[in-house]
């Protein structure tokens, strides 16, 4: 890896901290001030690697990063990690600032972060590219009330102080993706522990569509052991078809699309979108574990925030970021039930796999997908 990582907003950004928490020692290379500055850095020529957030569990998919998967089907970048962090804001005022609070300056999706601190506060927020740059107009003199930062930004920083800590709704967190060139990319078989494979398909209805369900069934069909399954982690929007991000095992276009689907083009398959050395759901899962345990007391759960969705099955270590429930729940349940399929044709799997299967397999049975009874968690509305 490179000493240096490019981030929007360097070092004190959110972005930033979480950079230096997850690779120890590494140097962190501002590389401008909104996430933007990041595409126009690579598309200038420069070899990265580079770290974004990609979506937030209140906010969704962060737009300004929305380049990352036009790079993936143009496969001009390898994905190298991705990775979910908790984010935690702190509330930083000019000393002896003790005002009612009107306005609050701070990064965008902070309004969806930090809503029940900002509804209490009765306090409007003023949309900045980053918490850097809301600070930054801070010292430089905006008539706010205070802004929202990373933590220990400013905290020692004189004629300013922190006035709370714990701004962020419950389960706050972010997931980042590092990026670098496809001509940068050097294979490492050994460090393999997950293929990333992109995939577009038509929009989802309330229902699949003949086209998907066929796709889905040749993605789960091979399946012997379910250590092996490919998991859908991203569904992202766009205008007439929606983004699929899989990681696992190596999966090629060739024994997932009929010649007809291929030349249709109705689904695109991006193989090889990138490696990494952790699954990126073992991640999330040792995250909620260690963070927001009441979030893996459930067999299935669905995390509700302002504009996104996150589907997830523990026991089956399934985690399935959306955008619009009543459009991806559909697939999710298709895909839970295919699994059950797998499993009762005689797949392999480990004992809890196998106790969570039985303690279901009489609901499945009678209901198939239909059996999947979500709870679900609204973080934004605490």
């Amino acid at each position: 890896m490179s000493p240096s990582i490019f981030c929007p907003g360097g070092y004190n950004s959110q972005t930033g901290k979480a950079v230096v928490k997850r690779y120890v020692g590494v140097s962190v290379e501002k590389c401008g001030e909104n996430i933007q500055a990041i595409r126009d850095h690579f598309e200038n020529g420069g070899l990265g690697p580079y770290v974004v957030p990609i979506w937030n569990s209140h906010e969704g998919e962060v737009r300004a990063a929305e380049y990352v998967w036009d790079y993936i089907q143009e496969a001009r970048i390898k994905v190298t990690d991705i990775w979910p962090d908790r984010i935690e804001f702190w509330f930083i005022r000019r000393a002896g600032n003790l005002t009612s609070y009107k306005k609050i300056g701070s990064v965008r999706v902070a309004g969806t972060q930090c809503s029940s601190f900002l509804l209490k506060q009765g306090a409007e927020l003023v949309p900045c590219d980053l918490t850097t740059v809301a600070f930054d107009k801070y010292r430089k003199g905006e008539l706010w009330d205070g802004v929202l930062i990373a933590p220990g930004e400013g905290e020692n920083e004189e004629g300013y102080e922190v006035a709370e800590k714990n701004t962020a709704n419950p389960n706050n967190f972010t997931s980042f993706l590092n990026f670098i060139p496809a001509k940068e990319f050097v294979f490492d078989s050994k460090s393999v522990k997950s293929w990333l494979t992109g995939v577009t398909m038509p929009s989802f209805g309330t229902s699949l569509g003949e086209v998907e369900q066929s796709f889905f069934d040749q993605l789960m069909s091979p399946i012997t052991d379910l250590i092996n399954i490919p998991k859908l982690i991203f569904v992202l929007k766009r205008t007439a078809k929606v983004g699929l991000l899989f990681e696992g095992v190596q999966l090629h276009s060739g024994d997932l699309l009929d010649v007809e689907e291929e030349e249709t083009r109705d689904i695109s398959i991006f193989e090889n979108a990138g490696v990494m050395s952790n699954l990126y759901t073992n991640e999330l899962q040792n995250l909620f574990s260690k963070e927001f345990p009441d979030l893996q007391n459930e067999d299935f759960f669905i995390h509700h925030g302002v504009k996104t969705c996150l589907f997830a099955c523990p026991p089956l270590g399934l985690y399935t970021h959306g955008y619009e429930i009543e459009t991806v729940e559909p697939v999710v349940r298709f895909y839970i039930s295919r699994l059950f399929q797998c499993w009762d044709d005689g797949a392999k799997c480990t004992q809890a796999e196998k106790d969570f299967f039985e303690r279901h397999k009489k609901d499945w049975e009678e209901k198939q997908s239909e059996f999947i009874n979500f709870k679900v968690i609204n973080p934004t509305s605490a």
